[in-house]
Order: C-alpha cells, then sequence, then structure tokens
C-alpha cells in the first residue's frame, strides 16, 4: 500500500496532471496495476495459512451428520468457515451455510434453518454455484411449503429450484421439486395442476438410469392418487403396483440400512397400500380392499417405529450440540479479535482508494461533461425520430378509423334499407305471393345485421385480448356434423355438396375450447359454400402426431369454387377484405377470415392457403387437443332422455318490450305451450305467488326491479321452478352473474328456434325428473 500511494506521488510530480485522452489512458491503467499487485501481493501471502483441504473438511462435516454426531460436524464445518472466509472463498462459504442449515432443521429449528438456507442462497448466486442453488431452494420450499402464511414462497422456491436444474441439465435434481409440487397440489385437491407437474417428471424420467427408486415410487403413488380421482381404476391400480414394487426391493436391499432411508419407504408404502385400498373399494371389491388397509397400518407402524429410535438417538447428542453452541461463541469472540487487525488495515486501505478516487473525478469531470453533451445530442435525434414515427402513426390509424366508419355504415345502411322497404311493401297488402318472398328477404337482411354486429364485437373482444381459450370435452365428429348441418340452407342454395374426413385414428371425444373451433369451422365452411355453385366441399381432419394423450390434428377445408386471385391471397385476411363475387346479393362483412386467423392465433399457430381462381380453395391449420377422459353422467342421460308426456306447459315470459313479448309468445304457442306476461320483476314475483308455472324466462334489464333481482327474491320461496335468463347481453358478461342469483340457464337473443326449445326442454325436463 505504501508502494503504491509512493508511485503515485512520484507520478504526479515529474508528469503533472494528464490533459490529453492518451495520456488519460495511461494514467489510469497505471493506478489499476498499482492496486492489483498492492492486494494481490498480501493475499498470496495469506493463502499460504491454509492448512487444511476445504473440500475434505466439508465433506467429513456432512458424514458426520448423517450419524448424528453434530458436534464433531460443526467443528469441521467451523474449520472451513475460518479458511474460506479468509479467502473470501464464496462457493465453499455456501456449502457450509447449508451445512448450519441442516443442523438447524435437523434439531426442529425451522426459522434459524431459514436464514442459514437464505444466507447460503446468496452466497451460492454469487459464486454462481447453480447445481446448489437449485438444492437449496428446493429445501427452502420444504420449509416454507409447512405454513399456511408461506406457501407461496414456497411454491416460488420450488419453481426457481426447478429452473436453476434444468439451467445445468441435472435431471435428478428437475425431479425432485416437480415431486413437491405436485404432491403440494394433490393433497390440496388441485388435481388438474398436480397432473400437469406429474406429467412434466414422467417425460424427464423417461429411461433416465440415475433417478432415484425414492423418487420413482413417488411418482407412481402420486400417478395413482390422480387416477383415482377421475376414475381410471386400471391406470390407477398399475401405478400403484409400480410403487410397492419398488419399495419393497428397496426394503430388501441390504446396502440401504440408514433409517432415514427407510423411514421414508415405509411412508412412502404406507401411501401406496392405502391408495390401493381406496381403489379396490370404488370399485366395490371391499374384501379384497382389507387386507390393503391391515398393510397401511402396519407400514405406518414400522415407520413411527424407527422415526422414535432416530429420536433417541437425536436426544442423545442434543446435550452435546448446547454445550457446542457456548465453545462457538467463544470462538466467534477470538475469531472476532483477530480479525479485528486486519479490519483496521482494511480500513487504511479503502481511505487510501477514496484519495485516489476523488482525485480522478476532478481528472476526467470535463471528460464525461463532454460525452453527456454527446449523448443528449443523440437523445434530441432519436426524439425527434420518435415524434415522426408516432406523427406516421396517428395518420395511419386515422385512415384506418375511416375506412372502419365507412365499412361499417355501408353494411349497416344496405340491410337496413331492405328492411325498411320490405316492411313498407308488406304494410300496402302486397299479392299474397309476394309475401313469402319478400318475409325471406326480410329475415336475411335481419341475419346480416346481427352477423355483422357479432363478428365486430368478436373481432373487438379479441384485438383487446378479452378472449381466452377454455378446456372442455366435447366431440369432434359431432361437432362438425352439427355445424354442417346449421348451414343445410346455404348448402342447399347453392346446390354443393359436403364430404366429411376424420382420421380414424383420432379418438373423437376431445379436451379443448369448443366453441373457439366452432367459429373457426363456420367462418371457413360458411365461406366455401358461399363461393362454390353445384360444386363440393371437402372437411377432412387428419392426426399429424399423437404423443402422451395429446393429439396434433390438421383441419383441412377444400371447395372447387371460385377461388381466390393471387393478387388478393395476401391480404384476404385482413379486416374487411373481401372477394368480389357478382353472383352473391351480399358480400359480406369481410370481417369472417380476420376473426379466424386470430382465433388461430390464439392456438398459437397458422393458417394457409392454397387457391386458384376458377379452380377452388384450400385452407388449412394446425390445432392441438387432449384426449378426454370420458366420464358419462348417466343420471344426467336419463333426464335428457326421459318423456315428460305432454308439451302443455305454462311458461311466465316476463319482458318489458311489447314486441319481444309478443314474439317470444307466438313462437310458444306455435308448440302448444301456455303464456303468462309480465312487464317487470316486481309483476312476476307476484305472479308466481298466485300460479304455478313450469318455467320461466326472465329479462334481465328492466323497469322496478331487474330480472336478477327478481330472480334471488323468487328463489328465497320457489327454489325448484326452472328459471331462464332471455337476454339480448353478451353471454360472457351475464352468465356467471345470473347463475350466482339461481338462475338455471341462460338464451341470447335473437336466438335458434331449435336451440331455444331445446334449452327449455332440457330445463323442465331436470325438474320433472327430480319430482
Amino acid at each position: 500500500m505504501i508502494y503504491t500511494l509512493l508511485d503515485l506521488f512520484l507520478y504526479f510530480r515529474s508528469y503533472g496532471l494528464p490533459k490529453k485522452m492518451y495520456e488519460l489512458k495511461y494514467f489510469i491503467t497505471h493506478i489499476v496495476i498499482l492496486l492489483a499487485v498492492s492486494i494481490w501481493l498480501p493475499i498470496k501471502a495469506q493463502s499460504s495459512h491454509k492448512e487444511e483441504s476445504l473440500e475434505s473438511l466439508i465433506n467429513e462435516s456432512r458424514k458426520l451428520l448423517e450419524v448424528y454426531k453434530y458436534d464433531e460436524a460443526l467443528e469441521k464445518a467451523r474449520t472451513a468457515f475460518k479458511t474460506a472466509q479468509f479467502n473470501d472463498d464464496d462457493k465453499n462459504l455456501a456449502k457450509i451455510f447449508d451445512i448450519y442449515a441442516q443442523v438447524y432443521e435437523l434439531s426442529n429449528q425451522e426459522d434459524q434453518a431459514i436464514t442459514k438456507y437464505r444466507t447460503a442462497l446468496i452466497l451460492a448466486s454469487r459464486s454462481k454455484t447453480i447445481d446448489l442453488k437449485s438444492k437449496l431452494c428446493n429445501n427452502l420450499g420444504n420449509l416454507y411449503i409447512k405454513k399456511e402464511s408461506t406457501v407461496l414462497e414456497g411454491i416460488e422456491n420450488y419453481k426457481d429450484a426447478f429452473a436453476f436444474a434444468k439451467e445445468i441439465k441435472d435431471t435428478t435434481k428437475m425431479v425432485i421439486p416437480l415431486l413437491n409440487l405436485a404432491d403440494y397440489y394433490i393433497s390440496n385437491n388441485d388435481y388438474n395442476t398436480s397432473y400437469e407437474y406429474l406429467t412434466k417428471t414422467r417425460a424427464i424420467i423417461g429411461d433416465e438410469k440415475n433417478i432415484a427408486n425414492t423418487e420413482k415410487a413417488k411418482l407412481s403413488n402420486l400417478l395413482g392418487k390422480y387416477f383415482l380421482r377421475v376414475r381410471n381404476y386400471d391406470r390407477a391400480n398399475e401405478h400403484i403396483e409400480d410403487a410397492i414394487f419398488i419399495i419393497n426391493e428397496e426394503i430388501t436391499n441390504q446396502s440401504n440400512n440408514s433409517k432415514e432411508k427407510t423411514t421414508v419407504y415405509h411412508k412412502e408404502l404406507s401411501i401406496s397400500y392405502h391408495t390401493k385400498h381406496k381403489i379396490l373399494k370404488a370399485q366395490k371389491e371391499f374384501e379384497s380392499a382389507i387386507p390393503y388397509l391391515d398393510k397401511h397400518y402396519i407400514s405406518i407402524a414400522k415407520s413411527e417405529d424407527l422415526i422414535k429410535e432416530i429420536e433417541l438417538q437425536k436426544t442423545i447428542v442434543e446435550h452435546e450440540v448446547h454445550q457446542y453452541k457456548d465453545k462457538a461463541e467463544q470462538a466467534d469472540e477470538v475469531m472476532d479479535e483477530n480479525f479485528s487487525r486486519e479490519i483496521k488495515w482494511q480500513i487504511i486501505f479503502i481511505l487510501g482508494i477514496v484519495l485516489i478516487l476523488i482525485s480522478l473525478a476532478f481528472l476526467i469531470s470535463a471528460y464525461k461533461n463532454n460525452l453527456q453533451k454527446k449523448k443528449l445530442n443523440n437523445d434530441l435525434i432519436g426524439k425527434n425520430k420518435e415524434l415522426v414515427n408516432a406523427k406516421e402513426t396517428a395518420e395511419q390509424v386515422s385512415t384506418l378509423k375511416s375506412q372502419f366508419i365507412s365499412t361499417v355504415s355501408h353494411e349497416l345502411r344496405t340491410p337496413l334499407y331492405g328492411v325498411i322497404g320490405l316492411t313498407s311493401l308488406l304494410m300496402e297488402n302486397p299479392e299474397e305471393k309476394k309475401k313469402n318472398e319478400y318475409l325471406e328477404s326480410l329475415k336475411f337482411s335481419g341475419d346480416y345485421l346481427l352477423a355483422l354486429i357479432n363478428d365486430v364485437l368478436q373481432l373487438s373482444k379479441i384485438e383487446t385480448n378479452e378472449v381466452k381459450l377454455e378446456k372442455v370435452s366435447f366431440d369432434l365428429r359431432s361437432l362438425i356434423e352439427g355445424i354442417v348441418n346449421s348451414l343445410h340452407s346455404k348448402q342447399k342454395h347453392n346446390n354443393n355438396t359436403v364430404h366429411i374426413d376424420i382420421d380414424q385414428n383420432i379418438k373423437t371425444t376431445l379436451l379443448g375450447d369448443s366453441v373457439r373451433l366452432s367459429q373457426i369451422l363456420i367462418n371457413l365452411i360458411g365461406n366455401a359454400l358461399k363461393f362454390t355453385n353445384n360444386g363440393n366441399i371437402w372437411i377432412r381432419v387428419k392426426c399429424q402426431e399423437y404423443e402422451d394423450d395429446n393429439y396434433k390434428l390438421r383441419f383441412i377445408i377444400k371447395d372447387d369454387g371460385i377461388g381466390i386471385p393471387k393478387s388478393k391471397q395476401e391480404t384476404i385476411f385482413d379486416n374487411f377484405a373481401q372477394v368480389k363475387n357478382q353472383n352473391q346479393e351480399y358480400e359480406g362483412t369481410g370481417l369472417g377470415l380476420a376473426i379466424v386467423k386470430k382465433l388461430i392465433h390464439l392456438h398459437n399457430s397458422e393458417i394457409y392457403i392454397n387457391s386458384e381462381e376458377g379452380v377452388g380453395s384450400e385452407f388449412k391449420f394446425d390445432l392441438s387437443y387432449e384426449k378426454a377422459v370420458k366420464e358419462q353422467d348417466i343420471s344426467s342421460q336419463m333426464r335428457e332422455s326421459i318423456s315428460i308426456g305432454t308439451t302443455n306447459f305454462n311458461i311466465l315470459i316476463v319482458d318489458d318490450n311489447k314486441i319481444n313479448q309478443i314474439v317470444t309468445q307466438n313462437i310458444l304457442k306455435k308448440k302448444g305451450y301456455t303464456c303468462n306476461l309480465a312487464s317487470n320483476g316486481m309483476d312476476a314475483i307476484d305472479m308466481v305467488k298466485q300460479e304455478s308455472f313450469d318455467l320461466i324466462l326472465m329479462d334481465i334489464n328492466m323497469p322496478e326491479m331487474n330480472g336478477l333481482d327478481a330472480t334471488t327474491v323468487i328463489r328465497t320461496f320457489n327454489s325448484h321452478i326452472p328459471i331462464i335468463a332471455l337476454t339480448a347481453v353478451e353471454e360472457g358478461e351475464i352468465r356467471d352473474q345470473a347463475l350466482s342469483v339461481g338462475m338455471n340457464d341462460v338464451i341470447i337473443k335473437p336466438y335458434d328456434t331449435q336451440q331455444f326449445f331445446q334449452t327449455i326442454m332440457k330445463n323442465i325436463s331436470k325438474v320433472k325428473y327430480i319430482n
């Protein structure tokens, strides 16, 4: 240190302060070299004090822990700590604090153990010891997960442990936190989340030979519990038998003679036998189930006996640990005195560096000011560019807005003109033979307006990220056939033939978002039918991949219609993009394919087009679905198929709009139903109290009392009458709210008549069956 300061003094005296850039660079380099030499020389001298290998001390300490010799283990760790601290060895300091934490954990002092583990984690992060970080995070997760107040911290530590292990591709360390997460979610009855982690674990383990049998047994036990939950008893039994075989083999293996390991095996074995008992009991094999319950209790008893032996051995050495604490405190005092001199020297050293840095600050201030000026100039140039870009973006948004208003206003006015004109003609009492023609045109215009509104709302929801994919069980073949049937009138109008070809390797009961798939297929199949005359439409579904109960399906919609020009194929998926077709009265809103593309993007996939003008078009895309666990609800089927014996039901229509009352009443009367009318929620409550109804169709938005409040009141004195919300509000906005107040179902206006009556029959059937 003295040499460094003297050298700096001589340098300044001989050369003065550096004035040019190359002189400043030389000056700073000279100082860095001198400081490095001054620091390295004392460290080099101190390193000679290292008498024992740190690694051997740490390994000996760990071995002593395994046989409960805590005092000797701590003595070794303390010796290693002094050497590691003297040499600023963060990596070995982290290992030593890990040993301290294990001692506290074994002594049931969990708060102190957490503190030591966290210190070890900080040191491991500084030394970039990733494998140790993974182990420490898993140990912290085990402690945090025990308390309700720190459960979330425990879950995050397990995830961090997996991430660190994955970074170094250590499959053993990857499996342990995943199993801990799966075990936690199984214990809290969150079986779906648990199965996600179990699936990851199975994929990692595979044929991996380095995975311990304890982890394999635990995985089999957790899979057994999961499949028991979903009532797949064969799969559950298969996994539990695997677990029992693995554990019994380990128990009989003489090399696994530690009490801790044997205790773990008996605990896992007791879980296996108990799950096996539940499987047999669920299959009503009660006699076969009883012996496994006995084996479950025997395994628990053996585990408890081993725990008592371990606790006894810990008790013997516990007083030695307390005695050693006193010794350790004395050693800390001695160590503090030894290091006090070193601290004083470090203070002097730091003060010298501070003086040097102050001098350097004056020297480089001018240089920094120059750099700052350049930076400000560059920032100003960048801001100017941003302003130009923002101006261009604003102009583009303005253009798009104008385009949107122009397109939508045109598309609204065209059918509205038809609605108003045809209504006028009908009011003038035209010829009888023209009435049906006018009415069909009137309905077409109304359907077109509804489609436009729905498309605009759907596009708005997708662009504001309000559409989320759901997972429900659905039958793929039934879904496609239902869509084709719903488009039958369009198919018949253009005299087209539809061909459906679904790969036989696909089990058509799948798990995924059937609503979004329906929207995609309705738009694509509808376009194919619309732009094809006297032709064919092919709907093909092929299985591209099948792995771990997951299908990757390719959907192909092909037609031999008018085709799409090459110049339009790049923009066909843009908003309001249209293909001109002189044979169509209305060309459409141009939103259908834009919605299709955005929905497919939600599935992390792409749609591709292959088309030739005058030959036809082919659209194809890939979507992934899970194979569904098909559980048939027998009682639900009985309710759906029950014969009620009459259609003369008495239905209460609650709606403040007179036109809506007339429309709904006449639709129901055609089926032979008796209808009563109420204009608000208060009238509806009075009528339900005075008269018996089979079902209530309840509007939501009404004066005096709305439908939700009226339903809440009705449920206080009549809990069984079906109440269906009949509303024009978006289903996603109202369904949860309606069900929460006691409504049974929701129908969105305007509705498909067939679906309307199916919903009514379904809800009446449930009540008739129960009664």
